[in-house]
């Protein structure tokens, strides 16, 4: 097994079906193994040779080990000497992407398979979900992914991965461009659209300033609001993904699982209850507070 799986591409394509499939068993084996013991080296290694069978190989005679197959969908969370690493795979293939290896490859392959959430954990892996943390620590990372997001966003993607690149590059920029020795409340009260990841950083800091509680109230409602409108829209953004992937034919639950996922996402949105006009008069009325107190 192990000088076998060690040849060229070539040789897998001489290979019979037979051959080719016996030795896609074995490796699969071994690949869960790997998963097991928390090989990850072994199984970086046993993904490379996954992908050169697969393609020397038709998807019918493949296709059989999908379900136990650990490389297909793989999500593997690794941590090393406190750090977080992430390695992945997508759609019909066994490659791994490793996050940290290969930083750009990674993001831009998760991108390109529209899945908002995997890039949301991606990032979050890569630059932490602490704004503070990422001014003080990772302005570099973060220069370096607002440049690869805005170079992804020119290629074919999806409207909600547009969407999700839009607002991602813009509070990103922001956090470039903020100056933590000016006061946050002035650039709260002088920004006149909504941004909900910006607001929320921005009012954070207002927050540490205050001391007034029905001012401190206001804020935190108004915390509460913005956090609302990000949950519904993720909520709506999880079911166009759930009906899209049923149409397509790519999921792999029944039409029975899937519409009672639909179902109680569209409770929770329900239950959320919340309308655009209420964030933008309760952010006018807000202002006005910050601007007298100040």
């Amino acid at each position: 097994m192990a000088s076998s799986i060690s040849e060229s591409e070539q040789i897998y394509k001489n290979l019979s079906d037979q051959e080719r499939q016996d030795l896609y068993r074995n490796l699969i084996k071994e690949a869960q193994c790997a998963v097991e013991s928390n090989d990850i080296e072994q199984l970086k290694k046993l993904s490379e040779i996954a992908v050169a069978i697969e393609e020397a190989s038709s998807t019918n005679l493949i296709k059989i080990f999908d379900a136990e197959n650990p490389l297909r969908e793989a999500n593997i969370v690794v941590e090393n000497n406190g750090k977080a690493n992430y390695l992945f795979s997508l759609g019909g293939s066994s490659k791994l992407y490793d996050l940290m290896e290969n930083t750009n490859e990674a993001i831009f392959q998760a991108i390109k398979s529209n899945d908002v959430e995997l890039v949301k954990h991606l990032l979050l892996i890569l630059l932490s979900d602490d704004p503070n943390k990422i001014i003080n620590e990772k302005l570099t990372q973060l220069k370096e992914a607002i440049q690869l997001l805005s170079g992804v966003y020119k290629e074919k993607l999806s409207k909600d991965m547009k969407n999700y690149l839009e607002r991602k590059i813009r509070f990103y920029s922001f956090l470039c461009d903020f100056n933590v020795n000016e006061n946050p409340v002035e650039w709260f009260v002088n920004r006149s659209e909504i941004d909900c990841g910006i607001d929320i950083f921005l009012l954070s800091l207002i927050k540490k300033e205050i001391k007034e509680e029905v001012l401190l109230s206001e804020i935190d409602n108004m915390i509460e609001l913005l956090k609302k409108h990000e949950e519904f829209y993720e909520l709506e953004y999880k079911i166009r993904r759930l009906k899209s992937e049923f149409e397509s034919g790519k999921s792999k639950y029944t039409a029975a699982v899937i519409q009672t996922s639909i179902e109680e996402r569209e409770k929770e949105m329900h239950n959320i209850e919340i309308r655009s006009r209420d964030l933008i008069s309760e952010k006018k009325k807000l202002v006005e507070h910050l601007e007298s107190f100040n």
